[in-house]
């Protein structure tokens, strides 16, 4: 795993910044587990996304080697903005496979599109990544956007889930409505980190596209979900009434993936990325728990209790 932070000047420098990141940084490379960039799409074209029409400025075709190095991970990042609306943001997808000929619409199997929401102004930065997955976290003014793009690790061996690929941002396409259309600084509920989200994808054993999703507009879900922010329906998030241990210092709990449609299963969990309480607590603090090193994100806007992560930094 390698890890690195930073300011980039606008949305388009951050992904410009990833890109060398996954597939130059002497880490990952040393370990071979540093991405291919498999195509680049710097022609602008336009897309109109419920009505409203969008440019598209870039877009990357990645590919991970995973944990192995011997993987095929496929990912798609695309750049677009709306001068006149203040937009400037990120499509994710995920696929499983690449095809050289085809477009952003046209990969193998992609999965539904997930956004960032972000801005034409400088940008902190935080990449965490290995063979498998990435974590970005980009601070816009006060808000934390959170993406995760990759692998996730499945209870099960590579035969029972051969491809356990997911794909989280701040908005998904399952929300319907202006949800490619939002920024930053929207409070809505369909604005949200990919750790508790009104929704995230995630490549099924079936190979179909499924979402987990904790909040259903301003209620809790109570069908795929991940555990530990979304916890009991009647008696509410149990992060919401939790302290510090005893000594001070935190607990990170593992998240969880709870499936009911379309069978019931506990699929897995985020690679590096657990449920912190909020109390005495905030975004950017580094945590030390035994030999690992974490630093705490909010989601997006939010700083309740039970609105907290810890990224697993070094």
């Amino acid at each position: 795993m390698s890890a690195t932070t930073g300011t980039a000047t606008d949305y388009l420098d951050l992904l410009a910044k990833f890109r060398a990141f996954v597939t130059t940084d002497s880490a990952l490379v040393a370990a071979g587990q540093n991405w291919t960039e498999l195509k680049t799409n710097s022609t602008p074209y336009n897309v109109v996304d419920n009505t409203q029409t969008n440019t598209v400025e870039f877009e990357t075709y990645l590919k991970a080697p995973g944990l192995s190095t011997t993987e095929s991970i496929y990912m798609q990042l695309q750049a677009y903005q709306n001068v006149s609306a203040n937009i400037f943001n990120w499509r994710l997808r995920g696929a499983a496979g690449f095809l050289t000929g085809s477009d952003w619409f046209h990969q193998p199997n992609p999965s539904p599109d997930a956004y960032a929401y972000l801005w034409d102004q400088p940008i902190t930065y935080w990449f965490i990544v290995n063979g498998q997955r990435a974590i970005i976290i980009a601070k816009i003014s006060t808000v934390y956007e959170s993406m995760y793009i990759g692998k996730f690790l499945p209870y099960g061996t590579p035969s029972q889930y051969p491809y356990p690929l997911l794909i989280g941002g701040g908005g998904f396409q399952g929300a319907g409505g202006n949800v490619a259309n939002l920024r930053f600084s929207d409070t809505s509920p369909s604005h949200r980190a990919f750790f508790d989200p009104q929704g995230v994808y995630y490549c099924h054993p079936d190979s179909s596209w499924q979402a987990l999703s904790n909040w259903t507009g301003v209620s809790q879900n109570n069908q795929n979900v991940i555990w530990p922010w979304q916890t009991n329906i009647t008696r509410g998030q149990r992060g919401a009434f939790m302290a510090t241990d005893l000594d001070g210092t935190y607990t990170v709990f593992p998240s969880r993936f709870n499936n009911n449609t379309p069978s019931n299963n506990v699929l897995g969990e985020f690679d590096g990325v657990g449920m912190v309480t909020g109390f005495s607590n905030a975004s950017e603090n580094a945590l030390t728990i035994g030999s690992d090193s974490w630093i705490v994100f909010q989601d997006t806007f939010r700083t309740a209790l039970d609105n907290f992560c810890a990224v697993k930094f070094a």
